[in-house]
């Protein structure tokens, strides 16, 4: 299993010198805001102050985003202190509470099962292939990472292209994959030769799902069990500082959210182009 992969201790500590934390685009991009943000307001954005981070939080709520957005703005906050040896601000229980708020207003089912929306899977993409430590201590090697990261990248896509269903994601086969030349595909349901239901796979997603490591396989695409993808789905949000509440529906869940506040902001924008 490539989850099970590592090295010696010695060999761990030259792996982490050799990925340091770094900020991705997504989250150098959320930092110039936050930054930009501090400075109009008259704050200090690094180290930031707990009661400043949740006031922009708060701020950014009411601007509408969504809880995953606002996960996805503290993960690059923290991960910008975290580079300078700073504390986490958004460890602090205000930050929290604002967030955690949030997720009450969306959710309100006793699982509150987190959408992975299009600002999640960009944190996760970027974040999918950097080394982690196993429960033991021992750190992945880059090479298992690389393989371990591809099939979460494509996991996720696929699932959220494909608005797949944990347990019918886990049925799939190549040969349910049909690559077309524009460098998109169909993935084609279970069901009678027929009267199979296809569904458009994104050119980036193909290309996640072309760098999947095949071998050792049965067939099957994902080659997991709808438990151990959801598990999959789980500990990349946990590695992109998403945070708990992401499972095996998640993509699903978080391309439907997407697709409504397109129609929204679509409908917005025929409205407002209409006649005055």
């Amino acid at each position: 299993m490539v989850e099970g992969e590592s090295v010696t201790s010695e060999r761990a500590q030259e792996t982490t010198a050799a990925a340091p934390v770094r900020m991705t685009r997504t989250y150098a991009y959320i930092w110039d805001n936050f930054a930009a943000w501090c400075e109009a307001s008259g704050r200090v954005s690094l180290p930031a102050a707990t009661e400043g981070v949740a006031d922009y939080i708060r701020e950014r709520a009411d601007a509408g985003a969504r809880p995953s957005t606002l996960r996805v703005i503290a993960a690059a906050i923290a991960r910008r202190h975290d580079i300078d040896g700073l504390d986490n601000p958004c460890e602090s229980e205000a930050v929290q509470l604002v967030i955690e708020e949030m997720i009450r207003d969306q959710a309100p089912s006793s699982r509150r099962v987190l959408p992975l929306d299009m600002d999640c899977y960009r944190a996760i993409r970027e974040t999918a292939h950097e080394p982690r430590r196993s429960r033991g201590g021992l750190m992945e090697t880059p090479e298992a990472a690389q393989r371990r990261g591809a099939l979460d990248v494509a996991i996720i896509g696929l699932m959220r292209d494909a608005q797949l269903k944990v347990r019918e994601a886990a049925k799939l086969t190549w040969d349910d994959l049909e690559p077309l030349g524009d460098g998109t595909g169909r993935v084609y349901l279970p069901g009678p030769p027929d009267a199979r239901e296809a569904r458009t796979v994104s050119s980036s997603t193909m290309r996640a799902l072309n760098a999947v490591d095949r071998s050792g396989g049965d067939g099957r695409i994902l080659n997991l069990s709808p438990n151990r993808i959801g598990l999959r789905v789980r500990d990349a949000a946990l590695q992109a500082g998403l945070g708990k509440g992401y499972a095996g529906e998640s993509p699903r869940m978080g391309m439907m959210a997407d697709l409504e506040t397109l129609a929204v902001e679509l409908l917005g924008a025929f409205v407002d182009s209409g006649p005055r």
